[in-house]
């Protein structure tokens, strides 16, 4: 179930994320007890998870403690002197406790830099599913969210793209052309064949890597993603939205950088997802930022998309309209097989990635693949 413990639709999703794995644990109930009438800034959000982290790993709970890390660096930006040694330590804590699926740690070469790379393993299988997120992850989180698939005819290989989770502590950077990492992946574990599940922004990059790499057979969006811009315009009011996306297309830079650096200061979501991009892109500007997004766009690549396809949304998604749905399957004209799941209030798993409830998306794409 989504929880709404703070009434900060951006804090709630991120809460959800990081104690949903832990069902009722006590441990989770207590420590959320002591930090949910605080969490009011993004300064504190980073104290109090960090304090709790260093908390639960005294205590030799590496689990929760890796997790809670996550949540202590999810806000960092490059210039914070904590996020090397946040970084160091939820890999630590998490590397202590992991024990689902045995494993192998791969770098894997790519351009003049290396992607981190993990291969779980089933005993037996003899297929591949392909793992990747986008805008915010990092492939441990994913390490969690595929247990599911344990005892399954698949072997799950997952690896942070450029500017993704650990690589971007490499110096690479967000990249519209996800077919050129999704290539050295399958280049460098000799795969001819996989299933390619993309998560969050991974859903547009999934779909971006199919149109050129035809080594992805299958092909899972969780959720639907058609354009970058989507991410920053929902939820504002229509006629800002589109005020944004007339001065981007108008190249009216000045103009636009005054704008938004105006509602970075009232806007905690907004400012998060711009200082965050700034980060992930190596940009400046609002301006070009923006220009950047928009180059993570679906137009055109519809008919090149030929493999079978899931389709996964969320009714109350906070950074995808659910309008986009319709408009793919439309796209989607030369796939062999469209199959689209909406979640809704009455299904759960109505907010972004199925947040609190991902065990209801893990369903359907068990199913999709007749892995039930």
């Amino acid at each position: 179930m989504f929880y709404h413990y703070t009434g900060n639709v951006q804090f709630d999703l991120q809460i959800n994320r990081v104690v949903s794995y832990f069902g009722n644990n006590s441990k989770v109930e207590a420590d959320l007890r002591t930090i949910l009438p605080h969490l009011d800034s993004i300064p504190a959000w980073n104290r109090l998870w960090k304090a709790l982290a260093f908390k639960r790993k005294k205590s030799q709970d590496y689990d929760i403690a890796s997790f809670y890390f996550f949540a202590a660096g999810f806000y960092l930006l490059e210039d914070n002197p904590d996020r090397e040694l946040i970084q160091k330590e939820r890999l630590a804590c998490f590397y202590q406790w992991y024990d689902i699926f045995p494993y192998e740690r791969h770098d894997v070469p790519f351009d003049d830099f290396y992607l981190p790379a993990v291969k779980l393993i089933n005993p037996n299988a003899q297929k591949t599913l392909l793992v990747f997120a986008g805008y915010d992850s990092c492939l441990e989180e994913l390490m969690v969210w595929v247990k599911d698939f344990r005892g399954t005819a698949y072997n799950i290989i997952i690896f942070d793209g450029p500017g993704q989770g650990n690589a971007l502590f490499g110096g690479s950077h967000f990249m519209m052309n996800f077919e050129r990492p999704v290539s050295a992946v399958l280049d460098y574990f000799e795969l001819d064949r996989v299933v390619a599940w993309g998560i969050s922004w991974g859903g547009y990059f999934v779909m971006r890597a199919a149109a050129f790499e035809k080594r992805i057979d299958k092909v899972i969006a969780m959720d639907i993603f058609y354009q970058g811009m989507d991410a920053l315009i929902e939820g504002m009011p229509l006629l800002k939205g589109l005020a944004l996306q007339m001065l981007l297309f108008l190249k009216r830079e000045r103009i636009l950088n005054r704008l938004i650096s105006r509602e970075m200061t009232k806007d905690l979501d907004l400012s998060w997802k711009m200082t965050r991009g700034f980060q992930l892109t190596n940009t400046k500007t609002p301006f070009a930022l923006l220009e950047n997004l928009s180059r993570h766009s679906m137009k055109g690549l519809g008919a090149s998309i030929n493999q079978e396809v899931l389709l996964l949304a969320a009714k109350n998604d906070q950074y995808v309209p659910i309008k986009r749905l319709k408009q793919l399957e439309k796209e989607l004209h030369h796939a062999g097989k469209v199959v689209s799941r909406v979640f809704t209030d009455e299904t759960g798993g109505n907010h972004h990635c199925q947040a609190g409830e991902t065990h209801l998306a893990v369903k359907e794409i068990k199913a999709f693949l007749n892995e039930n």
